[in-house]
């Protein structure tokens, strides 16, 4: 049995499925939620150096989100 992926599109969505900013923040080497915060106040995105462990998180909980949100420009296949 294929469960679907949940597509998530936005920030909020993303740190919403990974349990809030201090969640994410501890996902993200001990990361404070504050710094969470100003990931999402300064660019909308999450630094791109994180992109893996978040990625694995977000896979366990059966969810997937845009590379856009981590900065990455997504081929046009890939969309």
């Amino acid at each position: 049995m294929h469960s679907q992926l949940q597509e998530l599109e936005t920030f909020d969505d993303v740190v919403a499925v990974l349990g809030g900013n201090g969640e994410v923040g501890r996902i993200c080497e001990g990361q404070d939620s504050a710094a969470v915060c100003n990931w999402k106040r300064r660019r909308s995105r999450f630094p791109t150096k994180y992109y893996i462990v978040m990625k694995d998180e977000l896979d366990a909980r059966g969810a997937s989100a845009p590379l856009r949100l981590w900065g990455f420009v997504e081929s046009k296949r890939r969309r």
